[in-house]
């Protein structure tokens, strides 16, 4: 089964050829590969101020800050568990109030703690 097909209206298929200059081509072609997006695509959301999807670069940066976030969360899930048993706090706890610091750090920037308790 294929895709449905679009009404009339919410079909591309005709569209402005503007006319530019080799230079301006090939600006417009790097900000839509930084992007991750078409040329076509890129020109069409500045021209009708739709907003631009965040670079590749970010996307990327963000996604890995995330799982690093989330091993660090499971870890900390296995503390608390242990310290709920009855056990006191083990050894790598101030180790992994460092790393979490040190992410919370590179989200907000250095020295910023982004309005979060400072652990």
């Amino acid at each position: 089964m294929g895709r449905p097909t679009k009404a009339p209206e919410e079909q591309r298929v005709n569209g402005p050829n503007p006319r530019m200059t080799i230079a301006e081509r090939v600006e417009v072609e790097q900000h839509a590969a930084i992007l991750g997006i078409s040329p076509s695509d890129f020109m069409r959301r500045r021209a009708l101020s739709y907003r631009l999807p965040a670079a590749l670069a970010v996307q990327r940066h963000v996604a890995a800050l995330a799982v690093a976030l989330l091993r660090i969360g499971v870890n900390l899930n296995q503390i608390a568990r242990h310290m709920n048993a009855g056990r006191g706090a083990p050894p790598e706890l101030l180790a992994l109030i460092d790393r979490i610091n040190a992410l919370l750090d590179q989200i907000y920037g250095l020295g910023d703690n982004g309005m979060r308790a400072q652990l």
